[in-house]
């Protein structure tokens, strides 16, 4: 039995992106000035720090901390200290292994010091049914970040009602003001009367040397660097769609590379891009769910922008040509069913050379489906941008909605530097008036 990314968030453990690169910083761009808060997706590990075989299971989630007090917490309190919360997933299908990747940003060093205890058997239960939970138990590890870490051993056996056995092991360790840490969950199947071999010290080493690339990378980040496989520049000019939400929804994405873009790699699928990997730079995703929680599940439009750089700006037409031929092929950015899409008239998209129109259905298995879904990629220079509004508004609405974002997409690129604002297209307004972030 796999871990899963549950479509449409059935949030039991939230998440924001895996990045790429293996933690050295670069010198040849200068450092972007960023938000006062800190930049954790650019921390977080990156697909090349991990071991061959792994996949990222777009669970990527930035998440503020009210969200997570309700959504992983179950309601309990958390530190008024602490600022953010990340977490990321990838996942070994051969051997039945996740990497979990956190990180929690708290205001002060000692806030996080004092904050250390919140990565506990909650935070690292998977999404899993009930079952019986041994431990968890804690000891001192080896010196990581700015003191010892610490390593915790909890399994959580969930057979008995036909889950799995999962055995986590996670190191965790706190850097100036993150508590940060990797668990590894091996994920056994089988009668709840067996026993699963003891792989707890290959598990634990592994653990403990992807929780030093993170470290590395942190460091990288607070010391002003860049590590690879971040784009500081381009992510400051991704459409802020963020602003679409309360501020207190999570944001899903960050730095990706372009592979990720380009196919479904969880899903071992191949498709009629992937001719277009080695060309395809590391881009940027970012996505929101605008629609209110229900029963506490997240309700469309699922709103997505994605941007991919190429090595030529002809690269980028050609891939855009190979979606029209194939216009199922491209992933969704995040855990949302990519549905079933077909072509409209291409929309006029000002500064873009070349542009393709998607309408589609969010689900067309079920028996009232109707076309409710839009998107809108284009080419600019050597970028290749997609729009997707997934779900939740007539045709038409999802249309004029993703045309809008597009138009305000290519005018960041255009203009360079931040995208600060976003404007929120009439469509989605919730009331007749409504006024429009600013």
């Amino acid at each position: 039995m796999r871990r899963t990314t549950v479509l449409l968030l059935s949030v039991v453990m939230l998440v924001v992106t895996f990045v790429g690169g293996d933690g050295t910083a670069q010198d040849a761009s200068p450092v972007v000035e960023q938000d006062a808060r800190l930049d954790l997706a650019a921390m977080a590990l990156a697909p090349d720090d991990l071991p061959n075989g792994f996949f990222e299971e777009y669970s990527e989630w930035l998440v503020p901390p009210a969200a997570f007090s309700e959504l992983v917490l179950g309601g309990e309190a958390v530190s008024a200290d602490l600022e953010q919360v990340y977490q990321s997933f990838a996942f070994h299908d051969a051997e039945q292994i996740a990497v979990h990747n956190y990180l929690f940003t708290f205001t002060t060093p000692a806030a996080a010091a004092a904050g250390v205890d919140l990565v506990d058997a909650t935070v690292l239960r998977p999404p899993l049914p009930d079952g019986m939970m041994h431990g968890p138990t804690t000891e001192p590890g080896a010196a990581l970040g700015d003191e010892a870490s610490t390593i915790t051993h909890v399994s959580y056996d969930t057979r008995a009602e036909g889950g799995p056995l999962v055995d986590v092991v996670a190191t965790t360790f706190r850097r100036d003001r993150l508590i940060a840490g990797i668990s590894i969950e091996r994920w056994t199947e089988g009668n709840p009367t067996s026993s699963a071999p003891d792989t707890s010290q290959a598990d634990a080493a592994l653990s403990l040397h992807l929780a030093g690339r993170l470290d590395d990378r942190i460091t990288t980040v607070l010391s002003g660097g860049i590590p690879t496989g971040v784009d500081f520049a381009l992510s400051a000019m991704v459409l802020p769609v963020d602003q679409l939400g309360d501020g207190q929804t999570p944001l899903i994405g960050g730095y990706k590379p372009g592979i990720d873009l380009l196919r479904c790699g969880i899903c071992g699928e191949e498709n009629s891009l992937l001719p277009f990997a080695d060309p395809a730079l590391d881009g940027v995703s970012r996505a929101i769910f605008v629609g209110p929680n229900v029963d506490g599940e997240p309700t469309p439009p699922f709103i997505s922008v994605a941007i991919v750089p190429f090595t030529s700006p002809g690269i980028a037409l050609d891939v855009l040509e190979a979606m029209r031929q194939a216009p199922n092929d491209r992933p969704m950015p995040g855990p949302v069913p990519r549905g079933e899409r077909s072509l409209v008239t291409d929309p006029q998209i000002p500064g873009a050379t070349a542009t393709l129109g998607l309408e589609g259905v969010l689900d067309p298995e079920a028996p009232d489906a109707v076309t409710d879904s839009a998107g809108v990629s284009f080419v600019m220079d050597s970028w290749l941008v997609t729009v997707d509004v997934q779900g939740g508004l007539p045709a038409e609405s999802a249309l004029a909605v993703a045309v809008d974002l597009a138009t305000q997409q290519s005018a960041c690129l255009g203009a360079g530097g931040s995208c600060a604002n976003l404007t929120v297209p009439e469509g989605l307004m919730t009331e007749p008036g409504a006024t429009p972030v600013t």
